[in-house]
């Protein structure tokens, strides 16, 4: 009782994809699971520098899609990144050497690939559960009350799903929020739920993301389950 399953990890094989996708040896096996380690926490330093610098939004780039995948018959490296606009993404990493944040391992890995930056457009961000959980984690480190920010990010999702055209009776979102919620003393979780979020349908368009917001009276944990169809 009270066990719960990844609802990703739940679907990899039937309706999700893995987000990192490579073949190695066995002697190469601890390598390459480093290396994508370390190349997925170093993009992440990077394109969250490239926020903060520039002054954006934070939601602007979904960090959680992120993926990396090694071509069969060459040795190139693609890494996907989603964001809402990728010319000024583009910019960003023409501008700034990327290569000044990789450590000395990732160099020597790199020497026999060819690293390859694939950036693709999010057409409707906001019913993504990575820019709706960035949104919603910023508004709550800016001491946003948590109800009037669940009730944000429920309006940003259903605006977002009406231009997406997604059907009423197939989509829905729940929002849970644990933790020091407005400074309290005691620590408990609340969470809200509008539409339909089917946990044991496989067959179901689920999206799930979790993230911390680091507040002034600790940190808060936030989930965002998303289903689209």
């Amino acid at each position: 009782m009270g066990q719960k399953v990844h609802p990703i990890g739940f679907r990899i094989g039937i309706t999700k994809e893995h987000s990192s996708k490579w073949y190695a040896k066995f002697s190469d096996y601890a390598k390459f699971i480093k290396a994508d380690t370390e190349l997925r926490e170093k993009f992440h330093e990077f394109l969250n520098s490239l926020s903060s610098l520039k002054q954006r939004k934070a939601e602007n780039l979904d960090l959680s899609k992120l993926s990396i995948s090694y071509a069969p018959t060459s040795n190139q490296i693609y890494v996907n990144i989603y964001g809402v606009s990728p010319s000024k993404l583009k910019t960003d990493l023409s501008r700034v050497p990327i290569e000044i944040h990789f450590s000395n391992f990732l160099r020597q890995h790199l020497t026999t690939h060819e690293l390859i930056i694939n950036i693709k457009r999010l057409r409707h961000p906001y019913i993504e559960p990575g820019i709706l959980a960035q949104s919603l984690t910023k508004k709550l480190e800016k001491r946003m009350p948590f109800r009037r920010a669940i009730r944000s990010a429920m309006k940003d999702f259903k605006e977002a799903s009406r231009r997406a055209k997604l059907k009423p009776r197939e989509k829905g979102i729940k929002i849970e929020i644990a933790g020091r919620l407005n400074g309290a003393e005691i620590a408990r979780s609340e969470w809200v739920r509008q539409g339909r979020v089917p946990l044991h349908t496989i067959q179901a368009d689920l999206g799930y993301i979790s993230q911390r917001a680091q507040t002034i009276y600790g940190t808060l944990g936030v989930k965002i389950w998303v289903c689209r169809r």
